[in-house]
């Protein structure tokens, strides 16, 4: 019994010596990783924080000519469009994005909400170079906006753009930044493929040339009329054109009507009942004109092929 008591407590004492082994090649290979890291993650500075947290106001970004993106896909897709990176911040516990590591910095969690522009914060933001794009001259539809000042609505208004392919956008004066953080966030990326250019609204005939120049109201001719349609749709191929869409609370500015040549149109209400509605919202009405005119686009270049 006293040989058998040796060899259980021999046998421990492998047990315990190889237990023991592991734990120290795990010990030693995390601080390799975590020593790796540090080498190529550097932790956030507090200027550093104090410069993305100043990007939150238009004045500090037309300073600085840059801009900040929140959340993993619509940092990718700026990325992937070519943009300079400037700073990727991600929080302590977050898996970052590869290729950035010359600009990537770390943050815990309570930090990274101070410098987060949104009140639903994701977990990693980036910080964009601005860059100009250049409008699609050969493009039959753009977008003019008439002192839109809602960031959702803009958002939306690119990303629907973006969708059918239009990316020639006019701001006027009074519009809301382009680059505050929500219109990005509700552009899901569509601002780094679309060319935005603000425009004192006294230079709009200058560059809109010979376009038809088409006003979204309450009054007007119905968009898909016949009427429209031999005007802007002659022979099977749409003509250029702008459609021009007013803010959200009272519309296309009446010196922008004294200023412009234009046609008004509606979308007309639906059914048999009389609604309701005093009117529908700015990013969807853009969004069923274009569905609209992107459709006749379309056809004339299927019939011309």
């Amino acid at each position: 019994s006293s040989r058998c008591f040796l060899i259980e407590q021999e046998g421990s004492t492998a047990i315990k010596s190889i237990a023991k082994d592991k734990i120290c090649h795990l010990l030693t290979r995390n601080l390799f990783i975590r020593l790796t890291l540090e080498l190529v993650m550097s932790n956030l500075s507090l200027s550093q924080a104090k410069h993305i947290r100043a990007l939150h106001t238009k004045k500090y970004r037309d300073k600085h000519k840059a801009f900040l993106v929140e959340g993993r896909k619509s940092i990718e897709e700026f990325i992937k469009e070519g943009w300079a990176c400037l700073h990727y911040v991600v929080q302590e516990t977050t898996q970052p994005i590869n290729g950035l590591r010359d600009v990537l910095r770390i943050t815990d969690k309570k930090t990274f909400k101070s410098i987060s522009a949104l009140s639903n914060a994701s977990d990693q933001l980036a910080v964009f170079q601005c860059k100009d794009l250049m409008t699609k001259e050969d493009f039959p539809i753009w977008v003019a906006l008439d002192h839109l000042q809602d960031p959702g609505n803009l958002g939306t208004i690119i990303r629907t753009m973006d969708w059918f392919g239009c990316q020639s956008l006019i701001l006027s004066e009074g519009c809301v930044d382009v680059f505050n953080p929500k219109v990005i966030q509700a552009s899901m990326g569509s601002v780094s493929r679309v060319a935005v250019q603000q425009v004192d609204r006294k230079e709009w005939q200058k560059i809109f040339g010979m376009r038809h120049i088409l006003f979204a109201d309450l009054e007007g001719i119905s968009f898909s009329s016949k009427k429209l349609a031999r005007e802007i749709y002659p022979g099977n191929h749409l003509s250029p054109l702008v459609l021009v869409i007013g803010n959200e609370g009272n519309g296309i500015h009446p010196s922008t009507r004294t200023m412009l040549s234009h046609t008004s149109i509606t979308i007309p209400r639906g059914g048999h009942q009389l609604s309701n509605a005093e009117s529908l919202n700015a990013a969807m009405a853009t969004g069923i004109m274009l569905s609209y005119f992107s459709s006749k686009l379309a056809e004339g270049n299927a019939a011309n092929h």
